[in-house]
């Protein structure tokens, strides 16, 4: 039975053939969930409906019904980013540019793809691999994404160091945006037209502004040589040692930290990337200056599938925190990471180039409210040392306790204009925490 939240939506689904709409259970499903249950944030949307256009033209045409009779659109590509970092709000219809999945223009000469919003990462990997070129994108959760999901989060792994963050990456968008225009941003070279970066503002703003529909992006030579070196220690240790690797004239790929209070040791895996015989000298070099012996070397494949394992260090977990200072107050932030991680049973990682430290735990339910006093202070101390932190992942009860982030910056007026600019109905529901 459809039910209210899908009848306020009937008119936007009329656009659409019925074989690209789903409503209730079967949308519920695709969604990744029922309400309450982990990754699922409506409110107010507990029968949502699900529709795949399959054109630029039928983009525009939701958002021109939606902007006609008040309905909320959720944009989304395979859905499976939906209730991160509470972004999602309630909306009657979740726009999947999943069937959005051409490649419009590759051109290996000139090292840049330009394709369609919903083509999936994986699927980039495998048209690029035969040309020896790569998409340099280890973002958490990045293998079961888009194209558009990616540049929409914004969110960057440890290779940013080396290669870029998302948005250095990004050369253009074609957007729908809430207002119903149809905006082609940037352009598929490196160098481009000069003026107000808009690529950049669309990069990271989560659907809030328009609806991606293609990705022009930068890529770059599949590197010869892969290799990771691992040192195992005590904390301080161990961060000193990540700290001396970051600050070095070495060309490191990334660095990376993986701990817990439990286990009372830290990893530390150093990534060197490109031709075998950098890679080497850099290996050689390294271990004489670390004055630590690695306790392993992984090449090849088993480095590249030990970093692609990485990526998925998040999953399954009911509780992900992102605690962010400057890179040289990194074992503040280490430390303050193992902390929480103690006090929730459960693990911290870190990008020491960026300075970034993760949490994962899955506390019980009954632990709500200690869980989200834990946050709180945690976020205190954080702050007061110049940092942030943010909740990935949180079930509703401690994200409305702790909240999913912190004091809201004098940058939210200009948020607030900005939304207006380019969805004046407020049509597109993704709105910041």
């Amino acid at each position: 039975m459809i039910d209210a939240a899908v009848d306020r939506a009937g008119p936007v689904l009329a656009v659409l053939p019925e074989s690209q709409v789903l409503v209730a259970e079967t949308a519920r499903d695709w969604a990744g969930g029922r309400p309450g249950e982990a990754g699922w944030m409506p409110s107010d949307a507990d029968a949502p409906a699900v529709v795949f256009p399959a054109s630029v033209e039928e983009v525009a045409a939701l958002i021109r019904v939606a902007n006609e009779t008040g309905a909320r659109l959720l944009p989304a590509g395979l859905g499976s980013w939906l209730g991160a970092g509470g972004w999602t709000r309630a909306g009657e219809v979740i726009v999947s540019c999943m069937r959005l999945n051409a490649v419009q223009h590759y051109e290996p000469a000139d090292l840049t793809l330009t394709a369609d919003a919903g083509l999936g990462l994986t699927e980039v990997e495998d048209l690029l691999l035969p040309n020896g070129q790569w998409l340099a994108v280890d973002a958490p959760g990045a293998g079961a994404g888009t194209l558009g999901g990616m540049v929409a989060c914004g969110v960057s792994g440890a290779l940013q160091g080396r290669y870029g963050a998302i948005r250095d990456n990004v050369l253009g968008v074609d957007v729908v945006t809430g207002a119903g225009r149809v905006l082609r941003i940037g352009g598929r070279v490196v160098k481009n037209v000069a003026g107000y970066d808009l690529v950049r503002l669309f990069t990271g703003s989560r659907g809030s502004l328009g609806i991606i529909t293609s990705v022009s992006v930068r890529l770059f030579p599949r590197p010869e040589a892969d290799v990771t070196l691992c040192y195992v220690g005590g904390a301080g240790e161990i961060v000193a040692l990540a700290r001396n690797v970051c600050t070095s004239p070495l060309p490191i790929a990334a660095v990376e930290l993986e701990g817990g209070r439990e286990s009372g040791e830290t990893v530390c895996r150093v990534r060197l990337l490109g031709s075998g015989g950098e890679v080497e000298e850099v290996r050689s070099r390294l271990v004489d200056a670390a004055g630590l012996k690695p306790r392993q070397i992984l090449r090849a494949d088993e480095s590249a599938a030990l970093h692609g394992d990485r990526a998925a260090w998040e999953e399954g977990s009911a509780l992900v925190v992102r605690l962010a200072a400057l890179p040289d107050r990194l074992a503040d932030t280490f430390d303050r990471g193992l902390a929480l991680a103690g006090a929730l049973g459960g693990e911290v990682a870190a990008d020491a180039l960026g300075g970034v430290v993760r949490v994962k735990a899955s506390p019980d339910a009954a632990r709500d409210e200690d869980v989200a006093g834990e946050l709180s202070r945690a976020r205190e101390v954080v702050e007061a040392v110049g940092g942030t932190m943010t909740l990935s992942q949180a079930r509703g009860e401690v994200a409305a306790r702790a909240g999913w982030t912190g004091r809201r910056g004098s940058g939210t007026a200009l948020g607030d204009r900005i939304k207006k600019l380019f969805d004046p109905a407020s049509i597109l529901a993704a709105r910041c925490p």
